[in-house]
């Protein structure tokens, strides 16, 4: 239970600095449990360079969830100095998505982790 936490927690700091890197003036963070998965909530505005923001996020957040290495690498996401951390944040989710505006220099970006027990059902 305690690693889980502490991926969470690597996750939310990698996407926190991520969105640090391109001066977002506002960062907002919501964190949810439901009886079935981990909802992590990322809201940045006012960000600087968005399109170049979205590509990354596409690029790195589409990978599949893949265990084998999450239970390897997980302790190195949030310590990266450059996007690779985001691609670690990838495999260590099982659905992202998300939602932007150009004009309005926001992204939002939610991020779906499947308790061990609803993983092995499927």
């Amino acid at each position: 239970m305690r690693h889980e936490i502490k991926k969470i927690a690597k996750i939310t700091d990698e996407l926190t600095t991520f969105f640090l890197e391109y001066n977002a003036k506002i960062v907002e963070i919501k964190l949810e449990e439901t009886g079935e998965n981990k909802i992590i909530s990322v809201l940045a505005k006012q960000i600087d360079n968005v399109d170049e923001v979205i590509k990354e996020i596409k690029e790195h957040l589409s990978y599949e969830r893949a265990i084998e290495m999450e239970e390897y690498y997980w302790e190195l996401t949030g310590e990266s100095e450059c996007h690779d951390g985001l691609s670690l944040v990838g495999v260590m989710v099982d659905e992202a998505s998300l939602d932007y505006s150009i004009e309005d220099s926001f992204v939002y970006v939610e991020l779906i982790r499947k308790h061990e027990v609803q993983r092995k059902k499927k």
